[in-house]
C-alpha cells in the first residue's frame, strides 16, 4: 500500500489521489487503518450479551466493546466496513437482529427482525449483503437462509435455502461467493456455497477433512480457513475460495475447542473462546492465510466462555481490505 496518505485513524495529512486510486485499482486495497474484530454472546455458562473486541494486526487481550441487545448463544454475525450485524441466537431463540458500529465503543442497536427466530446460524457477508444459513428453531433445525443489506435498517428477507437443513454451520467468503462448512445433525463435512448478489439455493462446493459441527470460519478474498468444532477437535482446514472442490489441512489450534469464534483480515485469521473437556475457553489464537501451519497464541478474551460469534470490518468479503 502506498504511504503517501493517512489511513482512516489517522485522518490529518494530504490525500493524494493518484496513490489511493493505485492502491484501489493495482494493489486492490485501501487505507483502512487497523482491522477491529469483535466476538459476541456465548455461554459463560449463562446466555451472555458481552461483545469483545481486538485489532486484528496486533496481538493482546480482548477489551470491552459493548453488549448486544440481547443475550445469547450463536448469534449469526458478519460484517461491513462500519457494521457488524448480529442475527438472531439462542438459548431461547430469538428473531432479533441487532448492530454496533465498530470505530465506535456501545451498545447495540436495533436493526429489524429474521424471518425465522432460531440460534447457529452461519454468517457471512460482503461490504453490502450480510447473510444468514440454517439454524435450530428450539424444535427442528431449517434450512433458511436470510439475507439483509447491512447499511439500512429493517427486517431480513428470504435468500434460498441450504442443501440440506443443518444447524451450526460456520460461514465466510470472498466479495463475491459465500461458502457454508460443516454443521448438525451430523456433525457434517458439507461445504456449499451461492453468489452472494444473487438470490436462490446452495450448491455443492465440497467436503471438509473432517466432519464437525459449530466449527469458526474466517477468509482472505483467496482463501477460506474453517476450525475446531464438535465434537471437540483443533483441525484446521483451508480451501481455495474462486474454484470448487475439497478442503485440504492447514495445521491445528492451539487447543482443541468446540463452537470457537473467529475473525479475519485479509492476512490473519483469529479464533476465540470455544468449549474443552475442561471447561470453557477463554483463549484466542491465531493464524496466517498464506502460510500453512499452527495456529499461535494470540491473547486471552474478557470472559471464558463457548458459542461465541466472530465478525470483523477487514474480512475477505469486503472487495478492499488493508
Amino acid at each position: 500500500m502506498g504511504n503517501s496518505y493517512p489511513d482512516r485513524t489517522n485522518a490529518s495529512g494530504v490525500w493524494k489521489i493518484n496513490e489511493i486510486s493505485k492502491n484501489k485499482v493495482t494493489h486492490k486495497n485501501f487505507p483502512r487503518g487497523s482491522t477491529r474484530g469483535l466476538f459476541s454472546g456465548g455461554g459463560e455458562p449463562a446466555q451472555s450479551n458481552i461483545i469483545d473486541y481486538v485489532n486484528i494486526e496486533t496481538t493482546g487481550d480482548a477489551a470491552d466493546f459493548g453488549n448486544l441487545s440481547v443475550a445469547r448463544i450463536i448469534p449469526a454475525t458478519f460484517g461491513s466496513a462500519t457494521r457488524s450485524v448480529a442475527l438472531g441466537g439462542g438459548g431461547t431463540v430469538t428473531n432479533t437482529i441487532d448492530y454496533v458500529q465498530f470505530n465506535t465503543l456501545g451498545n447495540s442497536s436495533d436493526f429489524g427482525d429474521a424471518t425465522v427466530a432460531r440460534r447457529a446460524a452461519g454468517g457471512l457477508s460482503n461490504d453490502t449483503r450480510g447473510i444468514a444459513a440454517g439454524g435450530y428453531t428450539g424444535s427442528a433445525n431449517v434450512d433458511t437462509i436470510d439475507t439483509v443489506e447491512i447499511s439500512t435498517l429493517g427486517n431480513a428477507i428470504d435468500f434460498g435455502d441450504l442443501t440440506a437443513v443443518f444447524n451450526s454451520k460456520s460461514g465466510c467468503g470472498s466479495s463475491t461467493r459465500g461458502i457454508w462448512g460443516g454443521g448438525s445433525p451430523g456433525p457434517s463435512n458439507v461445504l456449499e456455497f451461492v453468489t452472494i448478489s444473487t438470490l436462490g439455493n446452495t450448491v455443492d462446493f465440497g467436503n471438509l477433512t473432517l466432519a464437525r459441527d459449530g466449527p469458526a470460519s474466517g477468509s482472505s478474498s483467496i482463501k477460506g480457513i474453517w476450525a475446531g468444532g464438535g465434537p471437540v477437535v483443533n483441525n484446521i482446514d483451508t480451501i481455495n475460495i474462486g474454484s470448487l472442490g475439497n478442503a485440504v489441512n492447514f495445521g491445528d489450534l492451539t487447543i482443541i475447542a468446540s463452537y470457537p469464534g473467529a475473525a479475519s483480515n485479509s492476512k490473519r485469521v483469529i479464533f476465540a473462546g470455544g468449549g474443552h473437556p475442561d471447561g470453557k475457553l477463554n483463549v484466542i489464537s491465531h493464524i496466517t492465510i498464506n502460510s500453512a501451519g499452527d495456529a499461535v497464541d494470540f491473547g486471552d478474551l474478557s470472559v471464558a466462555r463457548t458459542e461465541v460469534s466472530g465478525s470483523s470490518n477487514g474480512h475477505g468479503g469486503l472487495a478492499l481490505t488493508s
